[in-house]
């Protein structure tokens, strides 16, 4: 979070067509949903809340190659992701114990060649522990564990979905550097190991996932540049899966603007656009994020 918020956040269900790379193409971690949130850890003991509003919409999904596959496709996502941080007094060595609660609630719609479906019901939570070091006022450290927890609304015969029914287990390192009157930077890596679904046998492949974000304090006001890469490292596998493992990656940057009301209370909204997808959908992400300290 920075002094304000956190780290990490996650849990957005895409999009589902049986052309996507992961079951479905879905992910229990929304790329890019880090932002200047990556790898800061405020130093306070404290509860602290995140609200991430997020509008997703495509209309084409890659092949392989990154090349638009010729079909109809059009997808809409409207995602209300709220984040509960406690933030301890506990320290292991020069570490600082942290731990949290992702819960979106998710809108879906879909309209492909494949048919049209929508949902609309709680997504995928997701818990974190964690531990993160200040050295100094500018700069955090941040090592977390999270497990992506099967919640979500799940019907193997329904084209869209707002769980995955599986678990992933996501260990995550995060890095942040912030200067008041200058240069702001974030950095959050993680890997992503999916479960099999038990339902349909299909386990998704192993992901990696770097969001990032770069940008400039002017007083309250703070400008930037926030996106991510996504590559997926192992085949996925199952009775409907590809012989070529069907692989996804991706890349995405766009503008950020944040108002930091005081250390405690900020606002903040970016898009990020999709600069190239494959065995992915290409599209666009809106993101609005109000950050306080209890």
């Amino acid at each position: 979070m920075k002094i304000h918020s956190s780290i990490l956040v996650a849990a957005l269900a895409c999009s589902a067509a049986p052309v996507f790379a992961a079951e479905n193409g879905n992910s229990q971690y929304a790329p890019g949903a880090s932002q200047f949130y990556g790898g800061a850890i405020p130093p306070y003991e404290g509860f602290y809340f995140l609200s991430q509003t997020s509008y997703f919409s495509a209309n084409r999904t890659n092949d392989s190659n990154g090349n638009k596959v010729p079909i109809d496709f059009n997808v809409k996502a409207a995602v209300e992701t709220m984040r509960f941080m406690y933030v301890s007094d506990i320290k292991i060595g020069e570490a600082q114990l942290w731990g949290q609660l992702v819960l979106p609630v998710i809108h879906l719609d879909l309209d492909t060649a494949f048919g049209s479906d929508n949902a609309f019901n709680i997504g995928d939570a997701t818990t974190t522990i964690g531990l993160a070091w200040h050295p100094d006022r500018n700069q955090t450290f941040v090592l977390g564990f999270d497990v992506g927890i099967p919640t979500g609304s799940y019907d193997e015969h329904a084209l869209a979905n707002t769980g995955l029914n599986h678990w992933s287990f996501q260990p995550t390192l995060g890095y942040h550097y912030s200067d008041p009157e200058g240069l702001e930077f974030a950095a959050a890596a993680r890997m992503i190991f999916n479960t099999e679904n038990t339902t349909t046998d299909y386990k998704t492949g192993n992901e990696f996932v770097l969001d990032y974000a770069v940008g400039w304090n002017f007083g309250k006001i703070r400008a930037g540049a926030v996106g991510y890469f996504i590559k997926q490292l192992t085949d996925d596998a199952g009775p409907t899966a590809r012989a070529d493992g069907h692989r996804g990656e991706g890349f995405a940057i766009g503008p950020s603007l944040t108002y930091s009301f005081n250390p405690g209370l900020q606002v903040s909204a970016s898009w990020q656009h999709d600069v190239y997808a494959k065995n992915r959908s290409q599209g666009d992400s809106v993101w609005v994020n109000f950050a306080t300290k209890f």
